[in-house]
């Protein structure tokens, strides 16, 4: 059995068992965040919705948690990988989809922002959107140039829903072929694991 665990596929599955925890979690808060947002958007007087909402904030902060998280555990994973095509590939795409992207610069210091600063209650917006107000943004003094940048942009507000949208799905591109990447790379290290595990009876993994 200890040989079992030695081996480089068993490392390899639970190295990538809890990268697709993070981005299990990640999933979950995202669909409970863009729920409570259509729900008061919908109502009838999203005004006192939004106002009585005991979720909406807690799952803003969740989702901005747990996607902090899943790039944490992406940037831990890759280490594993040096000098290889997994490698040239994460940073790849990572410079494609985060770098230069301003909503995705600002989402990573709205995270900053909310654990360091304040909870940043979202508002309603004269069209009846639920909106970050860029004034009680611009009171933080630690954005970078970029997220200023976004945030003077959206000078009547950052409407939340098309924002994080647009964020999971840069996301989903990302992490979606990393995942699929880090399977086919230890495929071989698989077929060894699946077949030493076999002699005690534990099931095969595939990716």
């Amino acid at each position: 059995m200890e040989k079992l665990i030695q081996t480089a596929g068993w490392q390899a599955i639970n190295r990538i068992g809890r990268l697709n925890e993070f981005y299990h979690i990640l999933i979950e808060n995202y669909k409970d965040m863009i729920e409570e947002i259509v729900r008061i958007e919908i109502s009838n007087q999203p005004a006192i919705e939004l106002f009585c909402s005991k979720d909406l904030t807690r799952y803003i902060f969740n989702f901005l948690s747990s996607a902090s998280a899943l790039i944490d555990s992406s940037r831990n994973t890759i280490k594993f990988y040096k000098n290889t095509s997994l490698e040239i590939n994460y940073q790849k795409r990572k410079e494609e989809l985060f770098v230069k992207n301003k909503q995705a610069v600002f989402i990573k210091n709205l995270r900053n922002y909310q654990v360091h600063f304040q909870i940043d209650f979202p508002m309603l917006s004269k069209t009846g959107k639920i909106i970050f107000d860029t004034f009680n943004l611009m009171q933080y003094k630690d954005w970078s140039s970029l997220s200023r940048k976004f945030i003077e942009e959206n000078k009547e507000g950052i409407i939340i829903k098309p924002l994080f949208e647009s964020y999971f799905k840069s996301l989903e591109a990302f992490y979606t072929p990393f995942y699929k990447e880090l399977g086919n790379f230890h495929q071989e290290d698989l077929a060894e694991r699946n077949k030493l595990a076999a002699r005690f009876g534990i099931p095969k993994v595939e990716f």
